[in-house]
């Protein structure tokens, strides 16, 4: 199994219809058709194939590169941020899994995921809003910090910080809200912690996707109303190895 069939075996997250199972023989395989099968014919190297099951399936950094050379590089963004978040794969991995497909069809979506990867990321909505962020030329953020306030009290980890701002952004999935009234309640008092500190929050969710021009102006506009570097109504900081604090 490899391609968006092996993705799913292993357990990572898939954008877009999946019309076949996908196979992938050696080159060289006198296998050329397979009826109602997605036949593909590359290099399999020993490392590029784990048994799962007891079945064959291409590797988790193979597999996400494949994804990004059949799907493009949204779908491959998704898949080396999961990989990566999750400890399926490591930078090492999917650098060498790249080297191996370098000069194969989709490469250039291929080396444009595995630049674009990030492990920080906690969702598929995460990974495709900083792509977004990039198409509309919204700043890169940092993603999921530690913020605290000007004590060092822990307030909350955001999806992305803007520091040179004083904004934060969530991406809100519907699967946040399950828990009802709580989830809001305590959405909420996260809001309220962060702008208590200074911070400008702003919030989108999967419907703002499809054009995100909307967010992006929300983003640009809170940047502008934002605490600015050396600004007295910075009152954060970032928990980390050593507690930065602002004056």
């Amino acid at each position: 199994m490899s391609h968006a069939s092996a993705a799913i075996a292993l357990g990572i997250p898939t954008i877009g219809n999946v019309a076949r199972p996908c196979l992938t023989v050696a080159s060289g395989t006198a296998l050329r058709e397979l009826a109602h099968v997605h036949l593909h014919r590359a290099t399999l190297l020993e490392t590029d194939v784990v048994s799962l099951d007891g079945y064959r399936v291409t590797a988790a950094a193979r597999t996400v590169l494949d994804i990004a050379r059949e799907h493009g590089v949204a779908a491959g963004v998704v898949a080396a941020d999961f990989a990566l978040h999750a400890g399926l794969i490591d930078a090492a991995s999917l650098a060498a899994a790249f080297e191996v497909c370098m000069r194969w069809p989709g490469r250039k979506a291929a080396r444009i995921t595995l630049a674009s990867a990030d492990g920080d990321a906690e969702s598929p909505l995460e990974s495709l809003s900083r792509l977004r962020m990039a198409a509309t030329g919204v700043p890169a953020p940092r993603l999921q910090p530690e913020i605290c306030d000007e004590f060092g009290r822990f307030i909350g980890r955001p999806d992305f910080f803007w520091d040179e701002f004083g904004v934060v952004g969530e991406a809100d999935g519907d699967l946040k809200y399950e828990r009802g009234r709580a989830a809001i309640v305590e959405e909420r008092r996260r809001q309220q912690d962060f702008e208590q500190v200074g911070l400008i929050m702003v919030r989108w969710g999967w419907a703002d996707l499809y054009s995100f021009d909307g967010v992006a102006r929300r983003l640009w506009s809170a940047f502008r109303r934002g605490a600015p570097l050396g600004s007295r109504e910075r009152r954060w900081g970032i928990l980390g190895p050593s507690l930065r604090l602002h004056p």
